[in-house]
């Protein structure tokens, strides 16, 4: 939105420009206005979203570290991991 809008703003303040002559920056000072509030609007949203983005991925990969971790020692515990022997042998078991 922030870029559309600062381009949209330019576009403008140059088809002023072009309309009216070479008259004085009053002239496109309202694309350039336009153009700046759009390009601060954009950044407004960006920002927090970026920063939130960053935030739950980090928080994703943690928890998916964590589940891996888990399910690795449960594996070894049931002895179903490569190359770990049972917990409990079969012979131990039986009695």
């Amino acid at each position: 939105i922030g870029l559309f809008g600062t381009v949209v703003g330019i576009i403008r303040a140059f088809h002023s420009l072009a309309i009216a002559g070479s008259a004085g920056p009053s002239v496109i000072s309202a694309g350039i206005a336009e153009a700046l509030i759009t390009t601060a609007s954009g950044l407004v949203v960006a920002v927090p979203a970026v920063i939130f983005y960053n935030y739950f991925l980090r928080r994703v990969s943690t928890i998916m570290n964590e589940i891996e971790s888990i399910s690795k020692r449960v594996l070894v515990l049931l002895g179903l991991a490569t190359g770990s022997k049972p917990a409990i042998s079969h012979a131990e078991s039986n009695t």
